[in-house]
């Protein structure tokens, strides 16, 4: 099962029913959706293509079982998506996502160590985020103005629940929130001797910044965090 989105005039979608996904395909333009409804009624009628009308931010399925991402989101709105796909999904988190994303946006998502961002902590403990293939900016339509990847994620069988990611992204939120040093931004959130303990563990400093820490790092706190009732 796949989940499209910004489907626009079916050109993803066509591939994705030749190959013989059963998709679910959100389109926000009205005028989209028409041309989709009418180019694949066939499909839609035989349930193969269920069309969704409206953002991708507030509607969709409730996918359960093994489902995937494959699309060409919107660039201003891939944060958000990626993190509602694993955060807060409808149903189950999914398996796989494979976007077509601006390149610089795709090396934020995967992060890496001693920068990592508010978003690729949460890919980084959700599975396995890579940067699977450059495009030439001629590849899409109309070119693109800046380089293009496909950006993928493989989720991992250690996956945090929705729950204690989104507990971890809240605590992620408060650290990053300025530029401050990890035990400067938790002050009143964790105890010194906390920080201190979490730090010795998980090889990192109190006076580093927020952003050097390996998500492994930021899950341990959160859930020390969260079991005294601080998150």
């Amino acid at each position: 099962m796949v989940l499209e989105i910004g489907a626009g005039r079916g050109a993803l979608t066509a591939e994705l029913l030749q190959a013989g996904a059963l998709v679910h395909a959100i389109e926000r333009d009205q005028d989209r959706c028409a041309v989709l409804a009418k180019r694949f009624s066939r499909e839609i009628a035989s349930r193969m293509l269920v069309l969704h009308a409206g953002d991708a931010l507030r509607v969709g399925p409730r996918l359960t079982g093994r489902w995937r991402v494959i699309a060409n989101p919107p660039f201003n709105l891939t944060a958000d998506l990626v993190r509602r796909w694993l955060l807060d999904p409808l149903g189950d988190q999914p398996e796989a996502l494979d976007l077509v994303l601006q390149y610089e946006a795709a090396r934020k998502l995967c992060g890496h160590d001693g920068h990592h961002t508010r978003s690729s902590v949460i890919t980084r403990l959700a599975g396995k985020p890579w940067i699977s293939q450059k495009l030439s900016r001629e590849q899409v339509s109309p070119p693109s103005r800046v380089d293009l990847c496909v950006w993928s994620l493989r989720q991992v069988p250690s996956i945090p629940k929705p729950d204690e990611l989104q507990r971890i992204d809240r605590l992620v939120g408060i650290a990053f929130a300025g530029p401050h040093s990890v035990a400067e931004a938790l002050r009143g959130v964790a105890t010194g001797v906390q920080i201190r303990r979490q730090a010795s563990e998980h090889g990192w400093k109190p006076d580093e910044h927020p952003r050097t820490l390996k998500p492994v790092a930021w899950r341990s706190l959160a859930t020390l965090l969260a079991m005294c009732g601080k998150i």
